[in-house]
């Protein structure tokens, strides 16, 4: 990293009320002040109203509710212009696991230990508690499953021809190799095709990539066939029967538990107790590159003069 020579640093918290925006107007200042380096903290995609960025969702992309890609640009700018360096916050250990925001985990959900990033999250695919083999225990209910269901609490929803689980404000997705189990009448043809799609092995990339592209083909396919009324009725069967309900989320890559089972009996590694917060493998190449990406880019192109790690103690190997 070319750089600013460090003299004092001033940190600034950044938060949807004050963005990039708000930290350009006071550079000035911060120069006036003889500070050489604005430490910002994380600044990539966090949980929708973050207000600490500390809960990342995606690597790839700035947080739009700082101002996304051109309010990063413009302070950055305003920095060079003003003479001053930049210090920049990162979460290399975990990431948020907010629902469809958290792209990697909802395909972990849907696909199991098939899914394209299954070797991104620190799982346990078989642990002794047998019933969650190539399962998730996710500790997200208030009460005992059996009595959630029995409240009809769980609901199964469609988005277009997506199927969801919902229970309160919370969604997740529902494997599309078992699209069978809900859809009736006038799909059958459908059904069996979800059904032949492959389990494989978490290390065989290829065929999680195809495997993803023929359930993307699927889902095309039944959305093109104008299903909108006819699942609706298939949803609506399902939700009618609790027994039916249960005979598809216990077909699921995932087990929802009552949040307190997370004390005894959770099968992936998070930050801390936080269960919201998943641990990921960034001793894996891949997955170091991909959470690195664009906070390297930065680095290597003079945007950013020193880089601070949040938490190397969650890290396999934090030298």
């Amino acid at each position: 990293m070319p750089g600013v020579p460090l003299r004092a640093t001033y940190r600034v918290q950044l938060t949807p009320r004050f963005g990039f925006e708000r930290a350009a107007a006071v550079v000035d200042y911060l120069a006036r002040l003889g500070i050489s380096h604005l430490y910002c903290s994380p600044y990539l995609q966090a949980a929708p109203g973050s207000e600490h960025g500390y809960d990342v969702v995606d690597h790839s992309r700035v947080n739009q509710e700082l101002g996304g890609e051109e309010g990063h640009r413009r302070l950055c700018a305003r920095l060079a212009e003003h003479g001053l360096g930049q210090v920049l916050d990162v979460v290399p250990n975990h990431m948020a696991i907010s629902g469809h925001w958290n792209r990697w985990w909802w395909d972990v959900l849907e696909n199991g230990p098939t899914s394209r990033f299954a070797s991104y999250f620190d799982v346990s695919w078989d642990p002794p508690e047998r019933r969650l083999k190539n399962r998730i225990l996710l500790p997200a209910l208030g009460d005992h499953y059996g009595r959630v269901l029995e409240a009809h609490q769980l609901r199964l929803v469609r988005q277009g021809a997506r199927l969801l689980v919902r229970y309160y404000e919370s969604e997740y997705p529902i494997d599309p190799r078992t699209y069978g189990t809900v859809l009736g009448e006038g799909f059958q043809d459908l059904a069996a095709e979800f059904a032949k799609l492959p389990i494989l092995a978490p290390d065989d990339r290829a065929g999680a990539v195809g495997r993803h592209q023929r359930a993307a083909e699927l889902l095309d396919r039944l959305e093109a066939r104008g299903a909108s009324e006819g699942l609706d009725a298939c949803v609506a069967r399902i939700n009618s029967d609790v027994e039916r309900l249960d005979e598809l989320l216990e077909q699921q890559n995932y087990r929802l538990a009552r949040w307190q089972t997370a004390g005894y009996e959770l099968d992936y590694r998070r930050f801390f107790d936080v269960n919201s917060l998943a641990a990921l493998r960034a001793e894996d190449p891949e997955v170091f590159a991909q959470t690195h990406r664009r906070v390297l880019e930065w680095a290597n192109s003079g945007v950013l003069d020193g880089i601070r790690i949040d938490h190397p103690d969650g890290l396999r190997d934090p030298l």
